[in-house]
């Protein structure tokens, strides 16, 4: 198993804490040799392959000559998850993971140095399928706020 990923079960499948604002080539680094690598206008997208899981990252260099750091990405689980909870927790974002009873799709994330981005999920049937964070904050009320 590579480094990226552990073994299946409450643990993290595949670890994207800190993912956006990495540069292209160390994400390359760490989940090995993306299954696509192409520029379509201004922005790198790579594509990678896990057992029970895929890996969508656009990147984009912020000014010229500056490395392409990731502003989003979405991982798509075919078999998907009963929980957001249960899906974020295989992303090794269980601190992101809301409670049983929230069925928002939509929360904040905080990345380790603080910055505020947006995670949403989409629901295919009663299963939560796929996970995308931006490297925006989120422009909607968040529902954890007190």
């Amino acid at each position: 198993m590579a480094a990226h990923e552990t073994d299946p079960g409450p643990e993290a499948r595949l670890d994207v804490r800190d993912l956006l604002g990495e540069s292209a080539e160390a994400v390359c680094e760490r989940f090995g040799r993306p299954a696509v690598d192409r520029w379509t206008g201004g922005d790198r997208w790579l594509r990678f392959e896990g057992p029970d899981w895929s890996l969508r990252a656009r990147a984009r260099p912020r000014g010229s000559g500056r490395a392409a750091r990731i502003r989003s990405w979405t991982v798509a689980f075919p078999k998907g998850f009963d929980t957001l909870g249960d899906a974020l927790r295989a992303l090794g974002l269980g601190d992101a993971a809301p409670g049983p009873e929230t069925r928002e799709l939509r929360l904040p994330l905080r990345d380790g140095a603080g910055r505020l981005h947006s995670l949403t999920a989409s629901r295919r049937g009663a299963r939560i399928h796929s996970v995308s964070a931006f490297d925006e904050p989120p422009d909607w009320e968040d529902p954890t706020a007190g």
